[in-house]
């Protein structure tokens, strides 16, 4: 059954004859006219309304000078490279990027990252598509989220979803340079406020029966963490050939193997207790074969040593664990308490800013009572029964 529509003729500026009409054909509208000289159907849906619209759009498109037959409309798009989801842009552009400019632990850590959190939420859609709205949500999400740590469930941190968001800024700014994107949706996202909690501080005599009980193959490690401040890292990829005896000074080395958090080196002299302790290491301790001041048995980097620091604080009648972090806090605030330059003690440290370093520190109670006491309004040269009066 056809419901037919008269053909409609129309020449424009007369280069060439339009006709075109609507009919239905079973349960559908089409459009039926003739271009430049070839007769064309297209089916359009239901409604009649509908068809006399497209009709209506050909009109129009052809009056302009716009219009392209469907068929050469779907070949175009059939030839357009299909866009790029977050997943391909991941997996074959920015993960080798990454490998072959980070170091590898930080590669690795990155890579862990898309895998198990941007990909599954992100993976399948085009990477021009993605909005800054939907990475808000993600994050959203995600601090929502929690994690398992053996039978114990803990919500995911703040510190954890900026470091997603760090990533994903990353990504797409590459994305920006390579003409993936012209911009990146990503660019002024707000970080979550983070929840530092600062660690307790260590006193000076705890230290000390700290580093009398720590595993004698530990005690040169520990005391690179309370004499010059190394961060954990640091402390694992320590080399020999980075300890400088006739100078007394260790170079914590930023490296391909190893970088350090700003990507930059530094020297931090070494004292008595410490040289004393690294000779006393290399002597009785070294693995032969390894590079590593500090490695396990087969001479690689220790990657946890958490169980004997609890244990040598727990012997040391120390409330609660000890954190290689913890040992860097007590070095940076023992220093500044003991009046060392906070520029200095900043270098040490390996800050860019000195509010880090004076951010870092902390003051002990005692020190603190210590200070207060040498406050004084007194005048000591005076009798004791001379009165001070205000003069008329």
């Amino acid at each position: 059954m056809r419901d037919a529509m008269p053909m409609i003729g129309i020449t424009l500026n007369g280069a060439y004859s339009l006709s075109m009409g609507v009919f239905k054909k079973n349960d559908s509208w089409w459009v039926d006219y003739s271009y430049l000289g070839r007769r064309h159907r297209q089916k359009i849906g239901t409604r009649k309304k509908d068809a006399e619209n497209a009709l209506s759009q050909i009109r129009v498109q052809v009056t302009a000078g716009t219009f392209i037959l469907e068929a050469e409309r779907k070949a175009a798009e059939a030839a357009k490279p299909k866009p790029v989801t977050f997943a391909e842009y991941a997996d074959k552009e920015f993960k080798p990027w990454s490998v072959s400019h980070h170091s590898d632990k930080s590669s690795t850590r990155l890579a862990s990252m898309i895998a198990q959190h941007l990909k599954p939420h992100f993976g399948k859609q085009p990477l021009s598509e993605i909005t800054t709205k939907q990475i808000e949500d993600y994050m959203t999400l995600r601090r929502r989220s929690h994690y398992k740590k053996g039978n114990k469930t803990f919500p995911t941190s703040e510190a954890t979803v900026n470091r997603e968001l760090t990533g994903m800024k990353g990504m797409l700014r590459k994305a920006v340079e390579w003409g993936f994107l012209e911009g990146s949706v990503a660019h002024g996202i707000r970080a979550f406020k983070e929840k530092n909690a600062v660690p307790q501080l260590l006193e000076k005599e705890e230290v000390a029966r700290f580093l009398k009980e720590v595993p004698p193959h530990f005690h040169a490690l520990i005391a690179c963490a309370v004499y010059a401040g190394l961060r954990r890292e640091e402390l694992f990829y320590l080399r020999w050939e980075d300890i400088h005896w006739q100078r007394r000074e260790l170079v914590v080395a930023s490296n391909r193997e190893h970088h350090t958090k700003n990507y930059e080196s530094r020297r931090i002299p070494m004292n008595d207790a410490l040289v004393t302790a690294l000779q006393t290491h290399k002597t009785n301790h070294i693995i032969v074969g390894s590079p590593y001041a500090f490695s396990n048995p087969q001479g690689k980097p220790y990657t946890d040593i958490r169980e004997p620091l609890n244990n040598a604080a727990q012997r040391a009648g120390i409330n609660g664990s000890v954190k290689l972090h913890q040992l860097r806090h007590a070095f940076c605030s023992h220093a500044l308490m003991s009046g060392i330059d906070p520029r200095t003690v900043q270098k040490w440290m390996g800050h860019k800013d000195l509010k880090t370093t004076l951010r870092y520190a902390h003051v002990s109670p005692d020190h603190e009572k210590a200070a207060i006491e040498q406050l004084s309004f007194r005048f000591e040269d005076a009798p004791s029964d001379e009165i001070i009066r205000e003069s008329d």
